[in-house]
């Protein structure tokens, strides 16, 4: 993206990008997702409740949608959908359990998003890849897909649990989900 713009892009906003996406994945690598999904492969937890989150996942479109039909006003609420949903099944959750601390985690990486776009006018940005508001838009939502598809991807694999539709069809273009 960066290489392919003729209008270039100032090296605080690159350095800034980049932060940003480090950190969405180091706080997915080290805030205990990752042992939880060994202690779910012990087949410690029902099956359901993890079905339901992947569930969750695979029906937004937010995960899969080509930028260019993205409306970030669209995202942020069916985001905000999302971890009204998390929580709600959190409640069957046991506290502190492993699929609790992937819940968790999958909250966490959606409000670190929040968080790296709070400063946009969401309801009035649109797709302008001129436009260096959008661009770091694109990037955080790129960085989310990203982060919730090792996690979802594990947990699914963690119950041998098939990922389904569009969302499926997007993770191959993750390096290192599934391997693929």
């Amino acid at each position: 993206m960066v290489d392919k713009d003729s209008g270039g892009f100032r090296a605080e906003q690159l350095r800034a990008w980049k932060r940003d996406h480090e950190t969405m994945i180091g706080e997915v690598r080290q805030h205990g997702w990752s042992n939880s999904i060994e202690l779910l492969r012990s087949g410690q937890m029902a099956p359901g409740l993890a079905r339901e989150i992947i569930i969750l996942f695979e029906d937004r479109r937010t995960f899969w949608a080509s930028f260019d039909a993205e409306f970030p006003d669209r995202v942020r609420i069916s985001l905000e959908g999302l971890r009204h949903d998390l929580t709600r099944l959190r409640r069957d959750c046991a506290a502190g359990s492993p699929l609790d601390i992937v819940v968790v985690a999958l909250g966490q990486t959606i409000r670190h998003f929040f968080d790296s776009v709070e400063r946009f006018d969401l309801t009035a940005l649109r797709c302008d890849s001129g436009d260096p508001v959008w661009l770091a838009f694109e990037s955080a939502l790129r960085a989310l897909r990203k982060s919730v598809g090792y996690q979802v991807s594990a947990l699914a694999d963690s119950f041998k649990f098939p990922l389904q539709g569009e969302f499926a069809a997007y993770l191959p273009q993750m390096s290192g989900v599934n391997g693929h």
